[in-house]
């Protein structure tokens, strides 16, 4: 993906990842979606009916109907959710900074970029991995980060099949983000007023 193609103050506004894209990318991302959703449900809905008709292997042909419904439902629960940014409270924005460059080099991560309002993230890739394309935008926010870790597949189409891998990776980023900043934040003393 392009880091340009990031809107930093909507997607700020709009808690999601926003970006800047001409007319018919998102048509198209639309119409792969409904395709990929529907498609599973539609064909098994399809057979199933006709085994309805035919009064034969009923069992064999609901369980996939209901097996293709949960399927649909769990790809659309996962493409509504693609772009949600996680708000983590953190410190001061250049400690957010440093703890983010900090925690990039403690997970082994790859900094793509790293400026005053984003940061991109991506973890290193091989041929026994699934993360190749994925991504970590980590957008500063006052005192707060927002992050957002999506896959990206030919010509930077999200990938809706990478959900349970990207959220474990926002859980692994955050968890080590409050960590550096836990560590990093110096606790002051309590003076007596007496």
């Amino acid at each position: 993906m392009r880091y340009d193609k990031i809107d930093i103050p909507k997607s700020k506004e709009k808690g999601r990842v926003v970006r800047k894209t001409w007319l018919i990318e998102p048509i198209f991302d639309f119409l792969t979606y409904v395709v990929l959703v529907g498609a599973y449900p539609i064909f098994s809905g399809f057979f199933f009916f006709d085994q309805l008709e035919k009064k034969e292997h009923l069992v064999g042909a609901s369980v996939l109907f209901g097996l293709a419904l949960v399927f649909g439902g769990l790809l659309l629960y996962s493409i509504i959710n693609l772009d949600r940014l996680k708000r983590i409270n953190g410190a001061l924005k250049d400690q957010n900074r440093q703890a983010i460059k900090d925690l990039t080099e403690k997970l082994g991560l790859t900094l793509q970029i790293h400026n005053q309002q984003v940061s991109v993230l991506s973890p290193p890739w091989s041929w026994f991995s699934t993360n190749w394309g994925r991504q970590v935008v980590v957008i500063y926010d006052r005192q707060d980060i927002l992050i957002n870790s999506t896959s990206y597949g030919l010509h930077d189409m999200k990938s809706p099949f990478h959900w349970f891998g990207n959220r474990k990776l926002e859980r692994l980023v955050k968890d080590n983000f409050e960590e550096e900043i836990k560590n990093d934040t110096p606790t002051k003393p309590i003076r007596n007023a007496g």
